[in-house]
């Protein structure tokens, strides 16, 4: 119960931040437009593509000996030298290539044309990286309150100065500054809760531990770090600014369900390290995490793919309207995403990230390989002509089928390891989704929705029959009644979250 309820608590503050976040974005949209959305994300996105060379594994393996009790002065002072002489790395190679690109061949950036705006951008991921020591160093001791409150706080922040920015129109610029500064209160509250934990000197033996764990899983730690970013970075090449606008203003509707995935990497890595290092049963964990989250985000994802017309022009506006599919494909790969980590996180806590590794390699190269041939329409300088031309709705589709191949891989690779059977649970769920959908599909034909609360009710009559259904045929009893009462009982939660940020 205590894992579930700190998964909760992430996974609640994480949609706080999606939500007044898409309450910033609602604005932004509104008032600056896709084109503008688009410069700016697709300035995060070119300097994030550099971020792979901060990490290399390394954040992962600080979690995992964390989490195996070993001695936390020693992992700190490791993993921050680490760190520190990545982001060093990381902006050696940024600033050659940019030069390479803009002086030594004489190009430029089409799609950005803000002065400074890669240069904020950049701080930005500098304070990010650095700030991530005192995060992942909480996410090992399973300290999910210390990880969720400055999230909150700064994104609040961040929110509230993007509204300004579109409201006053202070230009994209703007919107980079917003995110530096809200990025640096996170790491203000982070550090201050961080501030009493011991830093003692590297040693051999420590960063040996470090290495054997991280180095299996650094090339799919560069491909993970590019597959967040490599969508965006497609459509700004291939396409124009307005296009990577439309695609990453519906792709932060699917925020919403792809959190859940953060949570149960966050706490549930944790937990499975520790059940492993003292030779505890995983199987129930990862059977019972699977479920319960497609549980939540099964019935969701159906009611976004109803109504995705509806909540873009209602939570957006119409000019996206021409990303419905995209949204649509977006919210399907969240989900897929979300019900694979169990898998993922059962591989990496015990201890074969190497499996983990090949399995993503694998279906980012798919992922890259298939964007290649949906997204543009040719790529004169391969020789390749009449391409699917797809763009935004080729690179979500292209996300889509990678998610899928992962999840298979996944599954048959923890049977053949681990002896964890794929269950039959989630093919009803998903098949139970499909009737609740059709039925769904019947209703928004007979009726106008252009509400907030219209649309709310409507998506919670789907849920709610969804569990009807699923409760009728045995999928939810009342054990999992209580399951989920208890792990989101406010008092509890209130309890658990107090005490965390007192203690020391």
């Amino acid at each position: 119960m205590a894992t579930s309820r700190k998964i909760a608590l992430l996974f609640g503050a994480e949609n706080i931040n999606a939500i007044i976040g898409w309450i910033a974005l609602l604005f932004v949209a509104r008032k600056m437009g896709a084109e503008a959305i688009g410069e700016f994300s697709y300035a995060v996105s070119l300097v994030g593509g550099f971020t792979f060379i901060a990490f290399f594994g390394f954040r992962m393996a600080h979690v995992k000996r964390v989490s195996e009790g070993l001695d936390l002065g020693k992992c700190i002072g490791t993993f921050l030298s680490i760190r520190l002489f990545l982001i060093s790395l990381m902006l050696i190679t940024f600033s050659f290539s940019y030069w390479f690109w803009t002086s030594f061949l004489g190009k430029e950036f089409y799609d950005i044309q803000t002065p400074n705006l890669i240069l904020l951008v950049l701080l930005y991921y500098i304070v990010f990286l650095v700030t991530g020591i005192a995060k992942a160093t909480f996410s090992g001791l399973e300290q999910s309150a210390r990880v969720a409150i400055p999230n909150i706080v700064g994104t609040s922040v961040r929110s509230i100065l993007f509204i300004c920015t579109a409201l006053l129109g202070w230009g994209v610029i703007w919107l980079a500054a917003s995110q530096l500064i809200g990025i640096l209160i996170i790491a203000l509250i982070s550090l201050w809760y961080f501030r009493d934990y011991p830093i003692s000197k590297p040693d051999r033996k420590t960063f040996e531990s470090y290495k054997i764990f991280a180095f299996p899983v650094a090339a799919a730690s560069i491909f993970g770090v590019l597959k967040q970013y490599i969508d965006k970075i497609f459509i700004g090449i291939f396409w124009a600014a307005t296009d990577v606008g439309l695609y990453f203003g519906v792709q932060r509707i699917a925020l919403f369900i792809g959190t859940l995935a953060l949570a149960i990497e966050e706490m549930l890595l944790p937990s499975i390290s520790k059940m492993h290092s003292n030779k505890k049963e995983i199987r129930s964990s990862i059977y019972d995490s699977e479920r319960y989250v497609a549980m939540v985000c099964i019935p969701i994802v159906a009611m976004t793919i109803v109504w995705s017309n509806e909540i873009i022009e209602v939570f957006i506006s119409r000019e996206f309207l021409p990303a419905s599919r995209i949204l649509q494909f977006l919210a399907l790969a969240a989900l897929v995403k979300v019900v694979n980590r169990p898998w993922s996180v059962a591989l990496r806590g015990s201890d074969r990230p190497d499996l983990t590794s090949i399995i993503n390699i694998f279906s980012s190269s798919i992922n890259i390989i298939l964007m290649l041939i949906l997204v543009p329409k040719q790529i004169p300088q391969l020789g390749l002509e009449n391409l699917a031309g797809m763009g935004g709705e080729g690179a979500a589709l292209a996300l889509l089928i990678s998610e899928v191949i992962l999840g298979l891989s996944l599954r048959v690779i923890c049977y053949s390891v681990l002896d964890l059977k794929p269950q039959l649970h989630f093919l009803l769920q998903l098949f139970l989704a499909l009737i609740v959908g059709i039925i769904m599909w019947q209703i928004k034909d007979a009726i106008i929705v252009d509400r907030w609360y219209e649309l709310f009710l409507f998506s919670a009559l789907g849920g709610f029959l969804y569990i009807f259904i699923l409760a009728a045929l045995g999928g939810f009893d009342k054990k999992d009644f209580y399951f989920f009462w208890n792990t989101l009982n406010p008092r509890a939660m209130g309890s658990y979250v107090g005490e965390e940020l007192k203690r020391k």
